[in-house]
């Protein structure tokens, strides 16, 4: 957190989350203090009908004060049919609220669960649209925490929180209107005492709960930090024999978040014994007022409206001081969500919008492009000029770090140019992405595979109802993966596993070539594609690329010399600058270094 809590206003936060739920809040919010005012009315009704009560059974005169109302309004003042009315009338009373409560609660869960599954949902969508290299610098443990635990938080304990406490309130208020009425000195005593004993428990836990919300963002991103690279480089881990390593690293973030959960458990309870044995002093604090301030009748029928009164009174405050402290521990979650929704709004992100009907068309022309990393001083591209002819192959080379794989993401629309610009037909790419972006097919080095059929991992994303069979057949003709769909169990329909854990190396290739091919690209991009194959394999895949040549514009970006030997033109690379660009031939001419390359591996 890069702010202390103490000093981030509640309001400013609710405002930040708010621009993560995308339909209007102001009627369901209008809804919500609508119901709690119903439900506080139910309330005072049902406290305020016990006083005739308890004054039948304390033998009071049927016809004199609210007692003669109340027999007026029934017709009768026989005592034992009015004790029944009213009884019945307490009954009901209590009944009504108690269903109308569980049903407010039901539709206020309902609501507030859907507006945090759409929140999630929101931030995800600001995650995958956020700018690449935005996306570069995050950590994916940090998303998951995000995801998972602060959007729960927000929602769950202080946006819920917050509700709940509006109704509890208005309850408490409406009660204690009730008791004003019925005697207005042991009223304010009650409140006097009773409010001075919850503050006193809320500012002695105002730093706990606190403490509680930070502890529980560091157990939840602790546990991701160690479970992630643990799943992810699972190979790793078991030939080092270090998985023992991320086992302990997240059976420590667990044990740390499962005794933070014992803390807010305990803080949540401890609450309750105090107001509990608050409310018996209290009690009989009342009852010796009322003995020595009146008529024993009076004192009775008052104390018996006070019991009745306190029945709802000590769950609601419970509830009360147990929602603020959830609502305190809560404001960490919160806190760091707003801020992370501050940083990607203030980032900017992506729209996917369908493209339009411009063509990008014609040779791809870059001109002094240059490129520097936010958090650099240098640039790593420097005045990069070159043309891409339309319908050839292009070959970018060079060693690691001369600046190709940061030269293609600009190529491709990722990032974009300090200065410079990139054109296609005459027109900036960088006008309208999503019609370029339609026009590209890219396979990188590391294809990652979906856990679904070969068929929905070749039309990647789409729709299993919109899946063109054409096109899919072409594809997989043009990448020459039908071996390996005539082998597979089920054909098209077989689940390759999780990250294609099933396919070789070469195979996977196919897949991401046959992907990139059904979008029927105008450009297909390569990067390092062959770079962690076998010779044979590099060979074959190889010959699927020269067999697209000609038919659209072919971009490889290769460390294997081999691979970028039949290209049209190669573009050689050296610090973050093109040295040298032609033929492979000319190219070898041209740069001592470039030859020198060739030489080691044996190339004439």
């Amino acid at each position: 957190m890069n702010k202390p809590i103490a000093g981030d206003p509640l309001i400013a936060d609710l405002k930040i989350v708010r621009r993560l739920i995308r339909r209007p809040m102001r009627g369901w919010t209008v809804w919500a203090v609508l119901g709690s005012c119903f439900i506080a009315g139910l309330d005072m009704l049902g406290v305020a009908a016990t006083l005739p009560l308890m004054q039948l059974v304390t033998g009071a005169d049927p016809s004199q004060g609210v007692l003669g109302y109340v027999a007026d309004l029934l017709g009768t003042k026989d005592e034992q049919a009015l004790i029944l009315a009213v009884a019945v009338a307490v009954g009901l009373a209590f009944a009504l609220k108690s269903l109308a409560t569980v049903a407010f609660r039901w539709w206020l869960l309902g609501h507030t669960t859907k507006l945090e599954a759409e929140a999630a949902t929101e931030l995800l969508r600001r995650y995958l649209l956020a700018p690449y290299w935005a996306h570069r610098e995050r950590e994916v443990s940090v998303i998951h925490r995000n995801l998972a635990s602060a959007v729960g938080q927000t929602f769950g304990q202080v946006f819920l929180g917050l509700m709940s406490l509006l109704s509890d309130a208005l309850t408490l208020a409406a009660i204690l209107v009730v008791l004003l009425i019925v005697s207005p000195l042991v009223t304010l005593f009650a409140i006097v005492v009773f409010g001075l004993l919850g503050w006193a428990i809320q500012k002695n836990l105002k730093k706990r709960h606190l403490k509680i919300g930070r502890a529980i963002a560091k157990s939840d991103l602790d546990a991701w930090t160690a479970l992630m690279p643990g799943l992810n480089g699972f190979r790793e881990a078991r030939l080092s024999s270090t998985a023992e390593v991320f086992v302990d690293r997240f059976g420590r973030a667990k044990a740390d978040r499962a005794h933070t959960n014992r803390l807010a458990s305990l803080m949540a309870e401890i609450p309750k014994y105090i107001l509990e044995m608050g409310f018996v002093l209290g009690i009989a604090s009342i009852a010796l007022i009322l003995f020595t301030t009146g008529t024993k009748e009076f004192a009775l029928a008052v104390l018996g409206v006070f019991a009745a009164a306190a029945v709802r009174l000590l769950p609601t405050m419970n509830r009360v001081v147990s929602t603020i402290g959830g609502i305190r521990a809560g404001r960490v979650g919160m806190r760091i969500l707003a801020e992370e929704v501050e940083r990607l709004d203030k980032d900017g992100y992506h729209i996917e919008s369908r493209p339009s009907s411009k063509c990008f068309s014609g040779d791809i022309e870059l001109d002094q492009v240059t490129y520097r990393f936010r958090d650099s001083g240098t640039d790593v591209l420097r005045g990069v000029s070159t043309t891409i002819v339309r319908g050839q192959t292009t070959a970018f080379v060079g060693s690691s770090g001369a600046g190709k794989s940061t030269l293609l993401d600009i190529i491709l629309g990722l990032l974009e140019p300090t200065s410079g610009t990139v054109r296609s037909g005459g027109e900036n790419i960088f006008d309208d992405l999503p019609s370029w972006y339609s026009g590209l097919g890219v396979v990188p080095q590391d294809v990652f595979l979906l856990d679904d059929s070969l068929k929905g991992n070749i039309a990647f994303g789409e729709d299993p109802r919109d899946i063109d069979p054409a096109r899919l057949l072409n594809a997989i003709e043009l990448a020459q993966l039908a071996p390996l769909v005539q082998d597979m169990p089920e054909g098209l329909s077989t689940r390759l596993g999780e990250r294609g854990v099933r396919l070789s190396g070469g195979q996977r290739q196919r897949v991401g070539i046959a992907r990139a091919l059904y979008r029927q690209p105008s450009i297909l991009v390569l990067d390092e594609a062959t770079a962690a194959l076998d010779n044979v394999t590099e060979r074959k895949i190889s010959n699927t690329i020269e067999s697209l040549s000609g038919t659209m514009t072919i971009i490889l970006v290769a460390h294997r010399l081999s691979t970028v030997k039949n290209a049209d033109k190669v573009v050689f690379m050296s610090n973050g600058r093109i040295e040298a660009e032609g033929s492979f031939t000319e190219v070898q001419g041209r740069s001592a270094e470039f030859a020198h390359l060739v030489a080691l591996g044996k190339l004439g």
